[in-house]
């Protein structure tokens, strides 16, 4: 049987897609110019889809799962 140290570890492998912060304190760019247009436009507004898209990808790529 092998030692459980030479065992591939389940939390190394899943570290680099978790999260290094809040979901708050992600993106905060992205976030300020996606809330300026829903407020001023809608959520639904086409002059915002590509600022929630460009959210949205961003927070996928700090780690988030939205």
């Amino acid at each position: 049987m092998p030692e459980p140290s030479s065992l591939p570890s389940k939390t190394a492998e899943a570290a680099p897609s978790e999260p290094k912060c809040k979901p708050c304190c992600a993106c905060p760019d992205t976030r300020q110019v996606r809330d300026e247009c829903v407020i001023e436009f809608g959520e639904d507004s086409v002059k915002c889809k590509d600022l929630i898209t460009a959210h949205q990808d961003c927070m996928r790529e700090m780690g988030f799962k939205i």
